[in-house]
Formats: structure tokens, sequence, C-alpha cells
């Protein structure tokens, strides 16, 4: 079985909500939050205004990943969405910058209900759940419901056309009110699948600090004219000279193939399995390869405990 062939027979529809690949969320409050962000990370954040965020990356030293979050202004305070189950590291890594500001970081994840739209009629549905026309936003920014006040939509980068989060407070009706809806619903393994397809890398997997921001294809979050910021000068370098030793790509095998394998070619290690989502006559996944081996369709062995099995090497997206 081929890829084009997974693709047809697990084509998605128009509209899907899901409950999987949610963030977490910090509650901020202090004004210099914004000057500490844009300090310390690879884009541009100056310009967040009230529901208009931005999501950057911070980066430790060596220019390598400590997480993608997002920064969203309220009336009077800030959200910050990080990886899931990953907001205590993203405070104490920015708490370690913290000299003068006044800033107080709060994790409230637990307060709210949170669920994914997906999908070409995503803004149809947002319309309606938010009672609004209002819905021409920039990527990484919010719309506030009309008639609920504590709920929210923010526009994310899709995994397949368009894709929304949705907040609000929990026990008032949301996840109810989409299982009854009749929209399609995605589990766990079925929003890993579209995750995969689309190369979109998750925290402690391809997002990691054995990795750096250009080989794990985040180039669009990285503002080369803002200045300095935390491993920028190791960023920076990469780019200039062309250094990036790795690329993440896709693999598909009819073999089982599972996370951690090494990838080799000749007998020469090249790469690592960082995400497998194994069927019964397939797997599919993603791989950090070395530059000079980055080839889509090559052939390529990988080894578990021994046992090696062939797979192919894909360009992301998968599903274009």
């Amino acid at each position: 079985m081929n890829i084009q062939d997974i693709l047809n027979e697990h084509q998605v529809p128009n509209i899907w909500w899901s409950k999987s690949g949610l963030p977490g969320i910090i509650k901020t409050t202090g004004d210099d939050i914004i000057d500490l962000i844009h300090r310390l990370s690879t884009n541009n954040c100056m310009n967040v205004t009230q529901h208009v965020g931005k999501q950057t990356i911070l980066t430790n030293e060596k220019g390598r990943i400590i997480d993608i979050i997002t920064i969203l202004k309220r009336k009077e305070d800030y959200l910050m969405l990080t990886s899931s189950n990953n907001e205590l590291q993203v405070i104490q890594w920015l708490k370690k910058f913290i000299i003068m500001e006044q800033i107080r970081f709060e994790i409230v994840t637990d307060e709210y209900d949170m669920i994914t739209v997906h999908g070409a009629q995503s803004l149809d549905c947002i319309s309606q759940l938010l009672n609004t026309h209002d819905l021409d936003i920039p990527i990484h920014s919010m719309i506030t419901s009309m008639d609920f006040p504590s709920r929210i939509a923010i526009r994310l980068m899709p995994i397949h056309e368009l894709q929304f989060l949705i907040i609000d407070v929990k026990d008032t009706g949301l996840l109810n009110q989409f299982e009854s809806s009749g929209i399609a619903f995605f589990s766990e393994s079925q929003f890993e699948r579209e995750r995969i397809f689309s190369g979109m890398g998750i925290y402690g997997q391809e997002l990691s600090e054995s990795y750096n921001p250009l080989e794990a294809g985040l180039l669009h979050l990285i503002d080369f004219k803002k200045g300095c910021y935390i491993g920028q000068e190791v960023i920076a370098r990469l780019d200039s000279y062309n250094k990036v030793q790795k690329r993440l790509m896709g693999f598909i095998s009819q073999y089982p193939i599972v996370q951690d394998s090494i990838i080799s070619i000749d007998a020469k290690e090249i790469g690592i399995v960082t995400s497998a989502l194994q069927s019964t006559e397939y797997t599919i996944g993603l791989v950090f390869i070395r530059s000079e081996q980055a080839f889509p369709d090559s052939v390529v062995y990988a080894t578990s405990e021994g046992i090696s099995q062939l797979c192919t090497l894909l360009n992301l997206p998968m599903r274009s």
C-alpha cells in the first residue's frame, strides 16, 4: 500500500472535532509579559494586541526547542498556550530571566473545557457557536462569544484546512453541545493520523531540546529581523551558512515500526523515528533524517531491538 492509497482510504470530512492535541493554559498578569516573551523567543511579539495574538518559540542557549507558545491578550490579563503538560517547564524557563519585571503566572488548564474544530466548514460552526459573523481574524488570534463571555475561539495553524481551538470554563455545556451536534468526532488515533500526515510536531517527540526550530520545520515562527533572543546566534548561523543538520520527514512502511527506531541506509545511521502510528496493514510516522540523506522515496531501514524493517521516506505534508 502506498501513501496515496492510505490518504484515499482516510478522507476527512469538511468539518470534524476532537479532544486530542489540546494545550496547557497559563494565565499571566503584568504588562511586562509581552516584552519578556519578545526578548526571549524567536518571533516578534511586540504587535500583540487585544484578541490579536502571536505564536513563538522558546529556545535554549544552544538554539534547541523549549516549547512553542501562543500569547493572547485579554482585557485584564494574558493567556499563554503551551504544549500539553508543559506549563510548569515554560514558567520555570521564563522565571529564569525575570529581574525587575512584575509578572505573575497561574496554571489554569484544569479550569477549562477545550476542543478543536477542523475543516473547511469550521467557520460556519464557529459563527453559530459564538453568535458572531466577525471571523476575519489572523492566525493565532481569538474571538469572544457575544452570548457566552467565557467562551473563546482561537484560530490555530491547521492540521488540514482550517482549525480552531474552543475554550470555555468547566461545566458550561461545551462538550455536550458537540457530542450531540452530529459533527464527526475524531478519536485520539484518528487525530494522531492527521497530525502525522500534516507533519506537525508535538512536544516530547519532534519538539524537544534534541532539535532546533529549523530542523523541525518551524521557519515560519522565526523573525530574523527582530534582533537578539535566547539561542538567536546559533539559529542565525545555521540559517546563514545552510548548516541545518537534520530534516523532519514522513515515512510509510508495510511493517510494524516503533518510536525511537534508528533509521539507516547502507549500514549507516542517518536518523530516528519520533512518531509512529501502526495499523494492521502499515505504519506511518515522522522521522528526523540527516539533511544530506533526506530524499523523498528513499528506501531505508528502521531498526529497534535488533529487528530491521524497510520503510520509505516521504516529504511533508503527506496530505496536500
